[in-house]
């Protein structure tokens, strides 16, 4: 049976448009922005040596952080009350990991402990070292941009019965390093000096606290 030429002349009317709305929809598409990924990343100022220093187990909690850091989002502060973000570079891992995990790692190269462990690996530990981190961000408000990293950390001693003697030592530790560059690669970079410095510090003051009450 023939076609007519209206039907003919319908038909390709109608494959031509079909072809037409595919081929401009796939033409729209854009392809998929790239989105950097950042860590912290320095060298632990401290290096075992020799045996450890004291006879016990201590245990790292994953820290706490305040919501307005509780992202992968590389945040910055502008002015008070507004706070933005890099748009196109995250952080790998939640801040509460990276600080609590090079916290760990920077406690048994120093050598402190018999065992360190986080708070995945074990119960059984004298020591719990516990944190909360208020700031983690870049803050733009004055010149020149900063990274600042603000954490309070709290050391227990599970050996003690009352509560309230549990507590070693509870301290608030703040850093703020210029960034050299308003970037994620500079935000990255100077809260890495940061926590090279607030980590120092914290196993000093551990080793310190655990020295004095061995003293007692």
């Amino acid at each position: 049976m023939r076609l007519s030429a209206k039907r003919i002349f319908a038909l390709f009317f109608f494959s031509t448009l079909c072809l037409t709305l595919i081929t401009g929809c796939f033409g729209r598409t854009k392809p998929p922005y790239v989105i950097d990924q950042y860590t912290l990343d320095y060298t632990s100022a401290v290096t075992a040596k020799g045996p450890a220093q004291f006879d016990e187990l201590i245990r790292v909690e994953r820290f706490s952080v305040a919501p307005a850091f509780n992202t992968t989002a590389m945040v910055i502060k502008t002015r008070p009350y507004r706070y933005d973000t890099y748009n196109y570079s995250r952080w790998r891992v939640n801040p509460a990991d990276m600080v609590s995990g090079f916290i760990l790692r920077d406690i048994t190269e120093a050598g402190l402990f018999k065992g360190t462990y986080s708070s995945y690996d074990s119960d059984l530990s004298r020591y719990i070292l516990d944190g909360h981190i208020d700031e983690f961000c870049e803050s733009t408000e004055t010149s020149p941009d900063k990274a600042l990293l603000s954490v309070r950390v709290t050391l227990l001693d599970t050996a003690q019965k009352n509560p309230v003697e549990q507590v070693v030592f509870q301290k608030q530790y703040t850093h703020s390093v210029p960034t050299g560059e308003h970037s994620p690669d500079g935000l990255a970079a100077g809260l890495s000096e940061a926590m090279k410095k607030l980590s120092g510090q914290i196993i000093g003051d551990i080793r310190t606290a655990l020295k004095d009450r061995a003293g007692k």
